[in-house]
């Protein structure tokens, strides 16, 4: 297994731990009263932690040095966006060319949109604070 596949597969694992507790937390905050575990329920989590772990496991896509921003961009949030799209069909809450489909999409994209920027900003600043650190031991 190469260091590329192994990083995948931890991140993989990582975000299905967080993508199952988030359904969990989701099936709990939701269920009120009639607090019933079901098979329905199990696949909901399951489901959550498949979609964390594409998330996570795609965001190596980034670490393709050969790779552009914009190709790496586009390999993790499409998958992402398809999985997001099969996550909310398979439970039943977001129907194609329904209002909530489009809403969602946006909503989505948003928050997609704001954790990449946050990021890219970030790893910026880290890379200006290195040339920065380069220049000082050069003189």
């Amino acid at each position: 297994m190469t260091k590329f596949q192994k990083k995948a597969l931890i991140l993989s694992s990582i975000g299905f731990v967080i993508g199952c507790a988030i359904g969990i937390f989701i099936f709990i905050a939701t269920a009120g009263e009639d607090f019933r575990f079901s098979q329905m329920s199990l696949a909901e989590i399951l489901i959550g932690g498949i979609y964390g772990a594409l998330g996570m496991g795609g965001s190596v896509s980034y670490d393709v040095e050969q790779w552009g921003l914009l190709r790496a961009t586009l390999t993790h949030l499409i998958p992402a966006l398809i999985a997001f799209y099969l996550m909310g069909y398979l439970q039943g809450w977001l129907m194609p060319g329904s209002t909530l489909f489009w809403i969602m999409t946006v909503a989505w994209l948003l928050v997609y949109a704001a954790i990449w920027l946050t990021m890219y900003l970030g790893w910026r600043r880290k890379i200006r604070k290195m040339n920065e650190e380069l220049k000082a031991l050069k003189k």
